[in-house]
């Protein structure tokens, strides 16, 4: 796995990355399971590993501190803080052992709970929830500290506002966190992230079906030596699945748009053809090699996910 510059960090992250949203869960596999997979991409040469404390309600972070405690320092760990979880969901993380043998019996699907079930995700930057998040994160971690701590998908104003730069600061210091960015959902976000002297990383999303950022974010975060994380590189499964396989109508996009989605996924899977290579290496390709991209991330659940692209990618 080729290994490149995280911006002016003096980090070296492998060009493909873990993205941890799908590690755990209490409609996943065995949390053992989860373990392998992480150490298998390890083993393959990912070295970048992107989780969040809301992911999975926090079991994101603790497998992935199950499967490094030993190899700490063979592995770049990259998580956020910003979401926080409502009172059911946190409960739910408690029970999680005693719930996930009962959801397996009874075949409940995520997607059939009641919205009352799950409870309304929140936001809270203030400099005293940081520190506290990044904390418990480090707990669940088994570390003493975080390579990237990132702000998780803040409004352009609360960037704008800079009130978390000390906070992050501060941790900086006391050794808790090397360096720390942005994982931004609106160009808005992103160029307000850039303004900020102490921003080391930004993520954003880039795709070949996604190419926003990449015009208006990436030239610039490249001339001021700020790493780029990419994410949903591969469009959330868009560009890995058979067309067969692919719901047509793309959710919730208007019939135009998903006429247009459509069009553009004919394109790049004649151009993956005529190259004699999957579209999933097409795509990887078109990320990896965008001037200013640190490190692209891919998201898995199963170890046969994972062998699977990386042995494209190669192809």
């Amino acid at each position: 796995m080729k290994l490149k510059e995280f911006g002016r960090t003096g980090l070296q992250v492998s060009e493909l990355g873990l993205g941890c949203a799908r590690i755990g869960g209490i409609f996943k596999n065995d949390p053992g399971q989860f373990v392998e997979l992480l150490a298998a991409a390890r083993d393959h040469g990912i070295n970048f590993f992107d989780t969040a404390d809301m992911y999975s309600q926090g079991e994101s972070e603790a497998l992935i501190g199950r499967a490094f405690r030993r190899r700490r320092d063979q592995v770049i760990i990259a998580s956020k803080v910003g979401y926080c979880l409502p009172a059911r969901r946190q409960w739910i993380a408690r029970v999680k052992p005693l719930v996930r043998p009962l959801i397996r019996l009874l075949g409940i699907k995520r997607e059939r709970l009641p919205r009352s079930v799950k409870g309304e995700i929140g936001q809270n930057f203030s400099p005293v929830y940081i520190r506290s998040a990044v904390e418990a994160s480090l707990r669940r971690l088994k570390t003493e500290y975080l390579d990237v701590l990132q702000l998780h998908s803040p409004p352009a104003d609360v960037v704008a506002r800079g009130d978390w730069i000390e906070a992050l600061e501060s941790l900086k210091r006391a050794g808790k966190v090397r360096v720390y960015g942005v994982s931004c959902d609106t160009q808005e976000a992103a160029n307000s992230a850039l303004g900020v002297d102490s921003v080391s990383s930004l993520q954003i999303t880039i795709s070949l079906l996604s190419q926003a950022f990449t015009a208006s974010v990436l030239p610039r975060a490249h001339e001021l030596c700020v790493a780029v994380i990419a994410r949903e590189c591969l469009a959330n499964g868009l560009l890995v699945k058979a067309e067969r396989d692919v719901d047509q109508r793309f959710g919730e996009l208007s019939e135009e748009a998903a006429a247009q989605r459509r069009q553009e996924l004919t394109r790049f899977r004649q151009t993956a053809q005529a190259r004699g290579i999957p579209l999933s290496r097409l795509a990887l390709e078109y990320v990896t090699r965008l001037e200013g991209v640190s490190v692209a991330l891919i998201g898995v659940s199963r170890l046969e996910q994972l062998l699977g692209t990386l042995r494209e990618f190669d192809a």
